[in-house]
């Protein structure tokens, strides 16, 4: 048979029809006894066929185009009535026919040869993370099964390429000045959704302290999981309320004063070599609606949600330039993930932080205002009860399906000095 021919619209969307559906078969596979027999409804290939004001004049040209594809090809027009051979019902072919003329008539390769040619371009990034590793090898998997992978080569590259830098990162960087280190063009990482991609990586293969239940929006997750990596859209704040001084590696020389809260860009964190903190508590707090309106004797600060290395690191410095502070107190939603989160903050500072009206006696006193828990809120609240932590409070969640957001705890509560 030619294979040199030059295939008009409807004749290459049949072929392509026919190849997809070939590559489902056990034929394909190697996998059928007998050779299936793939068949295409002619309404598939030009939906007003069987439509009473079709072009009359585009019609007979369909109806050509198919019966030349027969000459030449192992495809055969069904008709509605074999005898008069007028009207067509569709197209079939057998399995058995379709390699290798169909391919080499519509111009493409078998699924099997474009997946194991794929392979290469993965095999490029290995070794370079264990998180990209993990990624690769289902990919591989994927591909050697015949099957396709999560993206197309090209845009797979590009992926890869912001994942690795991603995962290397140790600098605050925001969206568009990793997308134009590593593209050359500040939107490019937006424009092809490489960032969108890449955070399908991070989320399925990376390992968190939080997961995505734990937030309000799909946006705050993902923006937590770049933070990992110290990648933001925007510069990130520390929120600090108290006073003390900060003194920055450059001789700037910030004094604090309490109810006069200040904000210092995450970025510039570890810029600063003194910490200086004139009390002798320390009261973080989860929400910054919350952190707004609470006034107390503590030195406060608001971290936001699950708390960063940047952020962790310039607590347990604080901790080593201030060994007057007595207390660490943290201020969170009466719900387990409130929990959780205080008890990430002791885990990865080593600063042994207590709640703050955080007890059961808050929870019970604004009942009127608690929410029920969510199946995500029984499995937290049910690991920590079971290793031992919180056991009253969220014993007392689970049997009375309540919990509570700490705002309505900071509206109601006056908190001019703090009780430790």
């Amino acid at each position: 048979m030619k294979t040199d021919r030059k295939l008009n619209s409807w004749q290459k969307k049949l072929l392509d029809i026919i190849l997809d559906a070939y590559e489902r078969t056990g034929t394909y596979r190697g996998e059928a006894k007998k050779h299936q027999k793939l068949r295409v409804p002619a309404v598939e290939i030009y939906p007003a066929y069987e439509r009473d004001d079709a072009d009359l004049t585009e019609l007979s040209q369909f109806e050509a185009s198919m019966r030349a594809l027969e000459l030449f090809s192992p495809v055969r027009i069904v008709y509605k009535d074999r005898k008069l051979k007028n009207e067509f019902e569709g197209f079939l072919v057998s399995a058995g026919d379709v390699e290798p003329s169909l391919y080499e008539l519509a111009g493409r390769k078998p699924g099997r040869e474009v997946h194991a040619g794929q392979i290469g371009v993965y095999e490029r990034y290995l070794g370079r993370s264990r998180l990209l590793d993990d990624f690769i090898k289902e990919q591989e998997a994927f591909l050697n099964a015949d099957r396709n992978a999560w993206f197309a080569p090209d845009t797979a590259e590009d992926v890869m390429k912001t994942v690795d830098f991603i995962v290397h990162n140790t600098d605050n960087i925001l969206y568009r000045e990793m997308s134009i280190a590593l593209f050359g063009d500040t939107k490019y990482i937006e424009n092809h959704h490489i960032l969108t991609k890449a955070l399908r990586i991070l989320k399925k293969f990376g390992t968190y302290d939080f997961a995505e239940a734990d937030f309000d929006s799909k946006k705050e997750y993902e923006s937590a999981v770049l933070a990992e990596y110290a990648v933001y859209e925007n510069p990130s704040y520390v929120n600090f309320n108290g006073n003390g001084r900060l003194v920055f590696g450059n001789g700037t020389r910030i004094e604090l004063k309490a109810g006069t809260p200040i904000a210092v860009r995450s970025d510039r964190l570890s810029d600063i070599t003194v910490i200086g903190v004139d009390s002798d508590t320390v009261l973080t707090i989860e929400n910054l609606t919350s952190y707004n309106r609470t006034q107390t004797d503590a030195f406060q600060l608001y971290l936001a949600g699950y708390h960063n290395h940047a952020r962790q690191e310039f607590l347990v410095r604080m901790r080593e330039q201030n060994p007057g502070i007595r207390s660490w107190l943290h201020f969170g939603d009466l719900d387990p993930d409130g929990f959780c989160i205080l008890e990430n903050l002791r885990r990865k500072t080593g600063i042994d932080f207590r709640g703050w009206q955080m007890d059961l006696s808050f929870l019970i006193k604004y009942r009127a205002y608690a929410k029920r828990l969510n199946q995500n809120d029984r499995t937290k609240a049910e690991n920590l009860v079971s290793e031992g932590m919180h056991a009253e409070i969220l014993t007392y969640m689970l049997q009375q399906d309540v919990k509570l957001e700490q705002e309505i705890i900071s509206w109601k509560e006056e908190a001019d000095k703090i009780k430790t």
